[in-house]
Parts: structure tokens; sequence; C-alpha cells
């Protein structure tokens, strides 16, 4: 009876186990598939997020039109007289026709194809000509007809293509993306022609150059299928629209930099041009008397430090004044511009300096001339001078112009040997020169003793 009992209490709890083993299976089915189902929901929410994080196209065409038509806004606020008003007015121009461009094309559907593929199409070409030529014009001016007339051919060829050829959606796409591209590639083609790189530039022409490309392969897409539109999503067209945008913000950024640069450049040039009439005669061309002063300081000062002789050449033109009063002065100053040009040519060296003194007198600053090459100089500029064969009837030397010179030279050893003492010495040369008869040439040695000009 016990034995019996206990076999009853074994076998209940056998079943109890079972049961509680059945109901902890039972429970992780449930698990699992509670665990399932949440999952499933979690990627369902997830994809529906990121449906909902995806704009449509005409969305993104109206932020086309936001940026470009917010950028034609900081340029017409732009002081313009900070910049040139020809290319400052052709990428205003390309900005407000690319607003209104893209305008159109957002409206494709809700407008008649012929505003909104023809006629957006034609304005969003013509306001990418106008602005990839405003850029080219920033920086070469000179060669902005080239390029206007250009790309106005561009334009002009694709309205008549696309008036012509473009019936459905996908030839909309393709025959635009790749008159866009052909724009993009041609300012890459300037941006490695110019010789003057920049960081600037090498960006502008790295977007230009992946955007064209992306239109090339946008436009062979659409050309092999025929349901490829505007307003569907695509990688490739996705990629288009993302470079477009970086376009928009660089390309006017890179314009005011580079009317900077160029405005820059312009008044270097125009300082430049101030510095050389500074130092330049107006009549003649040559080094004024401020130009001599200076480089005679600096040559004497360079030459006490090498040890090495300057020569300093005054000339004179013999009996100028009667020739200015029986030719008269439009007569006498072509006969000094005449003999200014003549020296000028004949002294080649960089370190040599021609300069018009005053008057009818010229100097010459040599460097480093021993006296032997000091005579075959001054002989030579006698011989030049007088194969001008300019008539002078009124001279008391000759029928023609002639000159004569005063030529000092020495080693500046020591503060005596400064500016003054030079053109003094160099006077004093040429004066003795005049007194002999003129047309001639008197050098350091050849002062009589009682007559030196110390």
């Amino acid at each position: 009876m016990k034995l019996s009992n206990k076999w009853q209490k074994a076998k209940k709890a056998r079943l109890h186990i079972l049961l509680l083993y059945e109901e902890t299976s039972n429970i992780k089915k449930l698990e699992i598939e509670l665990f399932d189902s949440l999952v499933g929901r979690l990627r369902q929410n997830q994809k529906h997020d990121m449906n909902n994080l995806m704009f449509d196209m005409p969305t993104v065409l109206f932020f086309l039109f936001f940026g470009n038509f917010i950028s034609a806004i900081l340029l017409a606020i732009y002081p313009i007289d900070a910049i040139s008003r020809y290319p400052y007015t052709k990428i205003l121009a390309g900005k407000l026709l690319q607003s209104v461009a893209w305008i159109l094309l957002a409206a494709r559907g809700s407008i008649p194809d012929v505003y909104s593929a023809h006629v957006g199409n034609s304005l969003l070409l013509g306001g990418l000509a106008l602005e990839a030529a405003a850029i080219i014009s920033a920086n070469r001016a000179n060669e902005r007809k080239s390029w206007d007339f250009f790309y106005a051919i561009i334009v002009g060829i694709f309205i008549f293509v696309f008036a012509v050829f473009a019936r459905k959606a996908n030839q909309y796409v393709y025959i635009s993306s790749w008159f866009a591209a052909l724009i993009y590639l041609s300012a890459v083609v300037w941006l490695l022609s110019d010789t003057k790189k920049s960081v600037l530039k090498y960006a502008m022409g790295a977007v230009y150059a992946f955007l064209g490309l992306f239109l090339i392969a946008r436009g062979a897409d659409a050309y092999y299928e025929t349901s490829f539109s505007l307003m569907g999503h695509n990688f490739i067209q996705d990629i288009v629209f993302l470079l477009t945008y970086s376009l928009m913000i660089l390309s006017v950024a890179s314009f005011l930099l580079l009317m900077r640069k160029r405005v820059n450049q312009s008044l270097i040039e125009a300082n430049l041009k101030l510095d050389k009439l500074a130092y330049t005669d107006s009549l003649t061309g040559l080094a004024n008397r401020r130009w001599f002063s200076e480089y005679l300081t600096f040559s004497i000062r360079e030459h006490r430090r090498r040890a090495e002789p300057v020569t300093l050449i005054m000339i004179d033109i013999d009996y100028f004044k009667k020739y200015n009063d029986f030719y008269g002065h439009i007569l006498g100053d072509q006969c000094l511009t005449k003999v200014a040009q003549e020296l000028k040519e004949h002294f080649q060296r960089n370190t040599d300096l021609v300069a018009r003194y005053g008057g009818e007198e010229f100097t010459i600053i040599l460097w480093n001339t021993d006296d032997d090459q000091l005579r075959s100089i001054t002989k030579a500029i006698h011989h030049k001078i007088k194969n001008l064969a300019i008539p002078h009837l009124d001279s008391d030397v000759s029928d023609i112009i002639t000159i004569s010179l005063g030529a000092f030279s020495a080693v500046p050893t020591s503060d005596e040997h400064d500016l003054n003492m030079y053109i003094a010495e160099s006077d004093c040369l040429l004066y003795e020169a005049k007194r002999a008869g003129r047309n001639r040439s008197v050098h350091t040695n050849e002062m009589p003793p009682n007559k030196a000009c110390t």
C-alpha cells in the first residue's frame, strides 16, 4: 500500500514536470514570435522613415531655384564699383535665368511642356553659359569675346535641336544633359589652359569635370531608358543634382574671388605704371633725373664694395639751342627723341642706364668698364649719332647733329666718391670737350694737369 502511494506521487510529479516543460516551451515560442514581430515592425518603420527623408524631385528643383535666386540677390547688393561691370552683369543675368528655369522645370506636369521643358531648359542652358562666360571673363578679359561667341553658338544650336528633336521625357533629359556637359567641360579646358593656377581653380575644375562627366552618363542613361524622366530618382541623377548644388554655391564665391584677384592685379599694374611714370622722362622714354640719381648712388655703393670702377658719361647735343631756334621746338623734340632711342639701343646690358639729365643733356652709367672699353664706347656713340644724319645747318661744327661727351671713370674708394663728385667730374670733362671745339670726347686721364677738374 505504501509502495502504491509512492508510485502515485512519483507519477503525479512526473506529470507536473512535463506540464511545466510544455508551458516553458510555449513561453519561449511566444517570446520568439514577439521578437520577430518587433524586428519586422522596426524594419518597416525604418523603411518608412527613409522614404520620408527622401525629397521628391519638385522640392529638389525648388531648392535650386531658391539657391540661385538668393545668389542673384547677393550679387545685386554687392558693391559693383569693386568689380568689372561686364562679367558682373553676365553672372547676375545667368543666376536670374537659372532661377526662372528651375521654377519652370519644377512645374513639370502642372504646366504645358512647351513652357516647362522647352522654355525651362533653354533658359537653364542660357544661364549656365552666361555663368561660365562670366567666370572666364573674370580672369581672362582679353578672351571674353571669343568665349561669348562660342557659348552663344552652343545655346543657339541647343534651342534648335531641342525644338526639333525633343518630344519625350527621356529626350528632354539627354539632349539638355549633353549640351550642359559641353558647357561645363569647356570651362574645364579654360581652367587647365590658364597658366596661372590656384587651389580655387583646381576646385572649380574638379566640380566642373565631375558634373560634366555625370551629365554625359545621365544623358546616356536617358537615351537607352525610354522611361527615364526628370522627376524620377536615380543614382546618377541624384549625383548630378548634388554636384549642381555644390557648383551653385561655389560659382558665385569663385567669381567674386577671381574678380578680387583681377582688381588687385589691376591695382598692381597701375602702381607699376605710376612708378614708371615717376622714374621715366615723358618725351624720350629714358630714365629721368630722379632714377638717374638713385641708380648712380646705388652703383657707387656697390662698386665701392666690389672695388671696381663706375663710369659716368655726360652727353650734350652741340648747339642745340640754335637748332631749336632754326628748326622750331617740334623738330627739336623729334631730334631729342631720335638721339635718345639711338643711345638706348646701343646700351643693352642689365646694368647699363641711359637717362635724360635735362634739356639736351643725357647721361650714361656703366659698370666695371676699363679705359680701353670706354674709348671704344664713346667712339661708337659718336659714330651712331652721326649716322642719324639729322640736319643742323646752323651748327658751327657740322651740317648735321653732333655731340660732346665727358667720361669720368673711377673706383669709389672713399666717401668723397659720391653722387655729386661723379656729376661734377663728368660735367667738368664735358665742359672741356665743348671748350676744345665740341664734337669730341674727353676722358678722365685726358685732362691737362693745369686744368684738372678736381
